[in-house]
């Protein structure tokens, strides 16, 4: 990197004179104005995972968004948030679900001159460490997270600029990579669905009603050991999800977790041995007859997420669930449905595994990339080899 130039990010700047711009002011854009359809307003969720989310979006009239018209989002637009999560940046889809956006109050966004420069590679850069600590240098953390003087301060910062051949290099390295991730994970919401839809399908050929304290029992999770937290390859679970890595496991999997504090209720699956930690309950089977992956979407379904039964911090009350009545075929359905279910479990398993690989290749190869100090070449050689 050391060899290329060095631009104020303003000089890529498309001729738009709203090229750069910052949301509207809260007034501008209030509750009042949302409708049920219309033009969506990109907002933190759409970016908190740095591939753009197309969805949960809000929206305005078509009247309204004429009003705003400095804060349209186009194709290849970047985003990023300058209040709240900041260091969030994202891209608006080459081929978005929507013929436009509008920016939010707490976002800034860039529309490059993209005969100078590739969007795709710029939204890496932001990414990198290098690109996070530009974004992060005019920081305030006195109250709401913020950048100082947001939009004069994201058109400023130094950016490099190779030849565009190696902008667009980059680009497609680290987006073959992003794209087989969503290809994993479009994969595995079907395989969701599949299953979900044979349980329904199951559970229409009901003959016994049981409660659910018949069927499993909800055991209490427990504190990490405080003399060995070091990392390893089991998976620890809050009762939001996996919270971090552990070399100790506490069941056996396949497993299921269910939020006991914080998030009430939700309902995770491990495949593997996992660590669940003392915000949670992780399921004892007690009839061997009903299988584990029927249990857990019998979980899912039966509502334990309005359960908070605590007035300060939300909780799960044990006897309460586990009193609840729930329906179950025969026995024969039962294993049909397990020959049929568990092999839809193993693969998005193995999706999950494959996509956790294919990130931490890109994290590694992203700031090598970056600096200069892996080339084009040899990266799409370890991209080919992973792919």
């Amino acid at each position: 990197m050391g060899e290329w130039r060095w631009v104020e990010f303003r000089e890529l700047a498309a001729s738009d004179p709203a090229s750069f711009a910052i949301g509207p002011f809260g007034s501008k854009i209030t509750k009042e104005n949302y409708v049920s359809a219309g033009v969506p307003v990109v907002r933190g969720v759409n970016l908190a995972r740095g591939i753009f989310v197309d969805d949960e979006f809000v929206y305005i009239s078509d009247e309204k968004a004429d009003e705003l018209a400095s804060s349209t989002l186009a194709p290849g637009d970047l985003v990023f948030t300058h209040r709240g999560t900041i260091g969030q940046v994202s891209m608006i889809p080459r081929r978005p679900r929507f013929d436009r956006y509008i920016l939010s109050s707490s976002q800034v966004k860039a529309r490059l001159d993209q005969e100078k420069a590739v969007p795709e590679f710029y939204y890496y850069w932001f990414r990198s460490p290098f690109g996070q600590r530009s974004l992060l240098a005019n920081a305030s953390t006195v109250g709401v997270p913020g950048i100082a003087r947001p939009l004069s301060t994201i058109r400023s910062i130094k950016v490099p600029y190779p030849p565009i051949g190696i902008q667009r290099g980059i680009a497609e390295i680290l987006g073959a990579l992003d794209d087989k991730i969503a290809v994993n994970e479009r994969i595995a919401t079907t395989v969701d669905r599949l299953a979900e839809a044979e349980y329904v399908r199951s559970t229409g050929k009901a003959t016994e009603t049981v409660l659910l304290g018949d069927l499993l029992d909800l055991k209490y999770g427990k504190a990490l050991p405080a003399t060995s937290r070091s990392p390893g390859d089991v998976p620890v679970y809050g009762s939001g999800g996996i919270v971090g890595m552990h070399n100790q496991h506490l069941v056996d999997g396949p497993g299921i977790v269910v939020g006991r504090k914080g998030t009430v209720g939700a309902v995770h699956w491990s495949q593997q041995k996992f660590f669940p930690i003392d915000t949670t309950f992780y399921v004892e089977v007690r009839r061997p007859d009903v299988p584990m992956e029927f249990l857990f979407f019998m979980l899912r379904k039966l509502g334990l997420d309005s359960m908070n039964s605590d007035s300060a911090v939300p909780g799960l009350n044990r006897a309460n669930a586990l009193a609840l009545k729930t329906h179950l075929p025969q026995q024969d359905e039962l294993a049909r449905f397990a020959d049929k279910i568990r092999p839809l479990f193993e693969l998005k398993h193995s999706l999950s595994v494959q996509s956790n690989c294919l990130k931490e290749l890109r994290d590694t190869l992203l700031p090598k990339l970056m600096s200069g100090e892996l080339r084009v070449r040899d990266a799409e050689k370890a991209v080919e080899e992973a792919l």
